[in-house]
């Protein structure tokens, strides 16, 4: 399952693109991982750090306010242990 099937789908002259997506609201945990980024640190590599995975670098792009995989060096940055909360509506 692709964490965009649940998303609107809008086909125009038979071209399939993605709707909007509302990322997930999470309030900040005790328990979430603090970082501060140094030069060369992206959402994908930290997802993959600590998730196992590099599907979650929305999620961690989206809880810290983040517009892109790149992060600037000497970002705090915030990544929650649970990835629980990590659906696209």
């Amino acid at each position: 399952m692709s964490r965009y099937d649940p998303i609107r789908k809008i086909t125009d002259k038979k071209v399939i693109r993605i709707g909007t997506a509302y990322l997930p609201t999470r309030e900040e945990k005790n328990s979430d991982i603090l970082l501060i980024a140094i030069h060369g640190d992206r959402c994908d590599l930290i997802s993959q750090q600590y998730y196992g995975t590099t599907e979650f670098w929305w999620f961690i792009a989206s809880v810290n306010n983040l517009k892109s995989n790149n992060i600037d060096a000497g970002t705090q940055l915030r990544v929650p242990v649970s990835t629980e909360l990590a659906k696209l509506k």
